[in-house]
């Protein structure tokens, strides 16, 4: 994104602001923040939230800003850092909520790149060695023969088969591999690239950039949700760490009432069965790392429940590696979409087109008939086909359906995220918290704080990513050092299952839009989690106890505030958007399955309403949240309902 002389020098005050130069540490502009965050723009889909970019940028350095924020007519660039730091607080702390957006998108893209990037020389980060951070696991590695044959096209294309797949992760995968041995001819349109072990070498920045929808970036409309999904070759299965959870008894029982009734017949269990089975799915590699160790003496000392996660993992290392995996497995031991419902699709003759993206279902006498794409390279490929298949996940499936004409009112309603964030705590012994085992353990025990609503406890391996997402900038001086205490950081992940909704849109362009905020009944239950992590934290043995919120919110056990305080300095911060860092890794609904046209966007075998032989098989379909790691749960529906396809294509 191309900036003029104005823009980019307010671009750079800011980064300098919140990264001046220090001992021992590299400035923003040292490291190239600004220009990263301009090229960073260039992953985002949506002219407006460039052009809103660029206006906040022409407003930041008016002398006009500076008067109206901390009573200064001058310029931001020539303020003084006291006065600047002044000026990106009052953002931070703003009762109008696009300003505390605008702030917390900032804070984010300037605290990623800080712990990404590399020296300008392309060497090892100064941040990486006060970190005591060893960075990626190898050097860059292109793989010159990978096991799966896929086409980028090169040229206008069109092709035919029975069933086009849009989407190569857990839906897409299950489906093409169900399909084709049932001797259907099936391609599979994948709007990322293909990437295999060899490609990976555990860099943050590449991985975010190869891997990652909108390079790790994407967020809600008002920025108070960031939005971590894959787009590659085997989607988010690639990149997710591991986790398999079956469906719940009751959320089957849930699903099944909002007019889904195979949800609790015999039939959905064969099909959680198979998955589980073909993902080899295990509690053989649980070894608990140093950093779940924390969790796990938490949570005996406070006698709360706790237990060891199914994973689909085969040989997986548990250790330093391991530690990596959200940029891929080096060891292939993750056993993804491309790993195995792709392979096994392939071996049917499923053919994959990647690098190309979805642009609308054909739809002809009420039915699909095919789907218009375009590649990375701009050119147009057309496939025809008899049937169809969603499968892009819970932002890309309503946006293709409402680009291809669709207008029932339930298409992109009912979005779920599993909000999260971490309850971070700082302990005297080292930890490394970004090394081994992904997820080996969790607790359910305030699962049911409300029905079957409430909050589950994870954690996961903190890369410098992961930690600065969650880390509260007050000023350069704190936010230095806490991020220098990483290595002795365990952080307590709480995840939301909510139980209100947002919706996704679409904007001129047709680009999906997701629109979110917690509702009072979710931020209750929220609160209840953090609170319950920081009871973890301090039965651990931390010494200081800190949230995610713009306010700085902690506590020292036994020598400074109490859980008590920490709780009262957490409600003043407040709950509402832009007041706390969350995430999501779980989207789900917007074209859920149902028994209704009124209350669904699609029927129970995944079908649209509205067209024939347009089906959905991914995380939107999901009736409501899962309450679980959703990927096992995608799998089991997309197997379930492409078994029924085949059989009515028979």
């Amino acid at each position: 994104m191309n900036l003029t002389l104005r823009q980019q020098r307010a671009l750079e005050s800011i980064c300098e602001t919140f990264l001046p130069p220090a001992d021992g540490w590299p400035s923003a502009l040292e490291l190239g923040i600004p220009e990263a965050i301009a090229a960073a723009m260039d992953f985002n889909p949506r002219p407006k939230d460039r052009a809103q970019l660029l206006q906040l940028l022409d407003l930041w350095d008016s002398s006009l800003h500076g008067l109206f924020t901390i009573g200064h007519l001058k310029s931001f660039s020539h303020l003084s850092q006291e006065d600047r730091a002044r000026v990106l607080l009052s953002w931070a702390d703003s009762g109008i909520g696009k300003r505390r957006a605008a702030f917390q998108a900032l804070r984010k893209a300037v605290g990623f790149l800080h712990v990404m990037l590399p020296a300008k020389n392309g060497g090892r980060s100064k941040v990486w060695e006060n970190l005591n951070y060893p960075g990626p696991l190898r050097a860059p590695q292109t793989s010159s023969s990978r096991p799966l044959q896929v086409v980028v096209p090169d040229r206008e294309m069109n092709l035919s088969c029975d069933v086009c797949i849009v989407g190569s992760g857990a839906g897409g995968g299950t489906a093409a591999a169900v399909l084709a041995a049932a001797g259907k001819d099936v391609i599979v349109l994948e709007a990322g690239s293909y990437y295999d072990d060899e490609d990976f070498d555990g860099a943050e920045l590449g991985g975010f950039q190869r891997l990652y929808s909108e390079a790790g970036f994407a967020a809600t409309e008002d920025h108070s949700v960031s939005l971590l999904a894959g787009e590659c070759f085997g989607g988010t299965t690639v990149i997710n760490y591991c986790t398999s959870f079956r469906t719940p008894d009751d959320i089957r029982t849930e699903w099944a009432a909002a007019g889904v009734p195979w949800f609790t017949s015999d039939e959905y269990t064969r099909s959680l069965d198979a998955v589980c089975e073909r993902l080899h799915v295990n509690r053989d590699h649980n070894r608990v790392s140093h950093r779940e160790q924390i969790l796990d003496r938490g949570l005996r000392a406070l006698g709360w429940h706790v237990d060891a996660m199914p994973r689909n993992v085969a040989g997986c290392d548990q250790g330093k590696v391991c530690g990596y995996c959200g940029y891929g497995c080096i060891l292939g031991a993750k056993q993804s979409s491309t790993k195995t419902w792709l392979a096994d699709a392939q071996q049917h003759g499923a053919r994959f087109v990647v690098d190309t993206r979805a642009l609308r279902v054909r739809i002809k006498a009420g039915s699909a008939t095919g789907v218009e794409a375009r590649s990375k390279r701009g050119h147009r490929v057309r496939i025809r086909c008899k049937a169809v298949i969603s499968a892009c996940g819970s932002l890309h499936t309503p946006a293709l359906f409402l680009r291809s004409g669709l207008r029932n009112e339930n298409i992109g309603r009912h979005l779920h995220l599993h909000p999260v964030s971490n309850v971070c705590g700082v302990f005297e012994e080292e930890i490394r918290p970004w090394e081994g085992t992904m997820q080996a353990i969790y607790s359910d025990e305030h699962r049911f704080l409300t029905g079957n609503f409430g909050v589950k406890y994870e954690t996961t391996a903190l890369q410098p990513v992961i930690g600065v997402a969650v880390l509260p900038w007050r000023d350069p001086a704190q936010y230095r050092s806490l991020l220098a205490k990483l290595s002795h950081i365990s952080a307590i992940g709480v995840l939301l299952r909510d139980r209100d909704a947002g919706r996704v849109t679409i904007d001129a362009e047709g680009h999906p839009v997701s629109h979110y905020s917690l509702s009072n009944f979710d931020r209750a239950h929220l609160r209840s989690g953090f609170i319950g992590a920081a009871r973890i934290l301090e039965a651990a043995g931390a010494r200081q106890i800190f949230s995610p919120h713009a306010k700085w919110c902690s506590y020292e056990p036994g020598r400074t505030g109490s859980l008590d305080t920490f709780t009262q300095t957490m409600d003043l911060a407040g709950w509402d958007s832009g007041r706390l860092a969350l995430f999501s890794f779980h989207i789900q609904g917007t074209a859920r399955l149902g028994g209704s046209v009124k209350t669904s966007a699609t029927n129970p075998d995944g079908e649209a309403w509205e067209a024939h032989n347009l089906y959905a098989m991914d995380g939107s379909t999901f009736p409501s949240a899962s309450g679980v790691n959703p990927m096992i749960s995608i799998e089991a529906i997309a197997h379930r309902n492409a078994t029924a396809l085949a059989a009515r294509m028979n």
